[in-house]
């Protein structure tokens, strides 16, 4: 096999270990991109693979055994000649090889199930500014959280929606995931704490963090582990001194 052809799958592997089988297809254009800026194929033929597998023809093809018929079926389907089809069944017989397609059966939601066994920590830092006109004031608050999942974890539609797109995203990933939803229903709620009360400053360090992780965890399956945080403000800030501040 040509050093080139083999560098070729070698790059397809290692994108299909990271996104799984369904993102050639599912992400023609970003495979493409990849063989080209990798130096693993040149224009010629990642253009020839991108045809391919915007053609429909690959859920035929990991069907079939046959070199020649493959080789057929690419020359028919994608008008491609003899030599080019059958480098792209080359290229493809060996990547969707018997030992690669176990590799990856055995690689769906391997990252869901590692995340759901190890805690989880989350960094968090809340922003907000109660406004009297004025005067204002920047409150901020900074926590670490660890979490373990619980069964059963929520699995929200979003999350559900990249595994199916991906479903050999990584425990860092899913961990990203819920910690950007956490982020998020934390951050809400520092706003309203801080800027609730229209002629009363907030007090920052009230602001119930143990109570608003307990709640959030018990609604997607996590039990707190621990929950450390601290806040402060900047004091009053004239409305003209801010208006050099930004």
């Amino acid at each position: 096999m040509a050093v080139k052809i083999e560098c070729t799958i070698e790059k397809l592997k290692e994108i299909v270990d990271k996104k799984s089988p369904g993102h050639l297809t599912g992400e023609p254009y970003k495979v493409y991109t990849e063989l080209v800026t990798s130096g693993a194929a040149d224009k010629k033929t990642a253009g020839a693979i991108l045809y391919f597998l915007v053609s429909g023809l690959v859920a035929q093809i990991r069907e079939e055994n046959s070199f020649e018929d493959i080789s057929r079926k690419i020359q028919k389907g994608c008008s491609f000649n003899k030599k080019m089809a059958d480098e792209l069944t080359t290229i493809f017989l060996s990547l969707y090889s018997l030992e690669n397609r176990e590799e990856w059966e055995s690689m769906e939601l391997q990252g869901l199930e590692q995340f759901k066994s190890q805690e989880f920590t989350c960094e968090w830092e809340g922003f907000a500014t109660w406004d009297a006109g004025p005067v204002s004031i920047d409150c901020n608050y900074e926590a670490t959280i660890i979490l373990m999942p619980i069964e059963p974890l929520v699995v929200d539609d979003d999350l559900a929606r990249k595994l199916k797109k991906n479903p050999f995203m990584t425990a860092d990933e899913i961990g990203s995931h819920y910690g950007k939803h956490l982020g998020e229903y934390l951050d809400s709620n520092f706003n309203w704490h801080c800027t609730c009360e229209e002629y009363y400053e907030p007090i920052v360090e009230d602001f119930e963090i143990d109570y608003y992780v307990k709640e959030w965890s018990e609604k997607n399956g996590f039990e707190v582990i621990s929950c450390e945080g601290s806040g402060d403000d900047s004091g009053y800030i004239p409305s003209g001194v801010r208006r050099y501040m930004r």
